[in-house]
């Protein structure tokens, strides 16, 4: 476990967490996280719920619920799609698809295949066109880091438009619930990675704060629920 990666992301957890218990999200639910990470245990703990998982990981039976097999890069490929997997009345794509480098309209059409009539697909992702991103460009520097030599933790190869994404949804035919902005991060615990956690109490507090008030679009994250008719 990652505990500076945790700490910076412990207010998108609470708030994707809030998400859920507000759609209805209760025991006895069937919950997908793609992605199995700390969010699953907290998803479990929180609702007292069976959480299944997918990811690279082989097919096994977990503390949260069953965990699935299943590269969704594969997705480029209709006659490699799982099709033994259950439906579920929630999915949640956190941090992901930023991730994968086959186009979005595949993957999400797999995801779709998951879920239950009148089930919630929650999808977050940061905002392509976030302020720091726009104002490192204006200074030539790159906003986007390199692809990664690790194909389990590539880094991001895509990062999207608050547009692109709600075109995903609506070219699929999914229903649009919400759409959010927010930087649901804690700026203290941005420095962190496999060489440690260094906390920037004074400076981080002065981000979080004025993070807040930037416009919509300039804001660092993306969170969009849709409804599968």
């Amino acid at each position: 476990m990652d505990s500076g990666y945790d700490a910076f992301h412990a207010p998108r957890y609470a708030f994707l967490l809030e998400l859920l218990r507000e759609y209805g999200l209760k025991h006895g639910t069937r919950v997908l996280d793609i992605g199995r990470s700390e969010l699953t245990t907290r998803i479990q703990k929180q609702f007292d719920v069976g959480v299944d998982s997918l990811g690279f990981e082989d097919d096994q039976t977990t503390e949260h619920g069953r965990h699935f097999q299943f590269d969704l890069n594969l997705t480029q490929d209709r006659s490699r799609w799982r099709i033994d997997l259950p439906t579920y009345d929630f999915i949640v794509m956190a941090e992901v698809i930023e991730h994968l480098h086959t186009a979005p309209q595949l993957v999400l059409s797999f995801v779709q295949s998951l879920l239950a009539p009148n089930g919630i697909l929650i999808v977050q992702t940061p905002n392509a066109a976030a302020l720091n991103k726009r104002f490192k460009l204006l200074l030539g520097i790159n906003p986007y880091e390199m692809i990664r030599t690790d194909v389990r933790d590539p880094g991001h190869y895509r990062e999207y438009t608050i547009s692109e994404l709600r075109g995903f949804g609506k070219g699929l035919g999914l229903r649009e619930e919400r759409c959010v902005t927010a930087f649901y991060f804690d700026a203290r615990f941005a420095r962190h990675g496999a060489n440690g956690v260094y906390p920037q109490p004074v400076l981080g507090t002065l981000k979080n704060w004025i993070y807040q008030l930037l416009p919509r679009n300039f804001r660092e994250g993306v969170t969009i629920v849709w409804r599968k008719p």
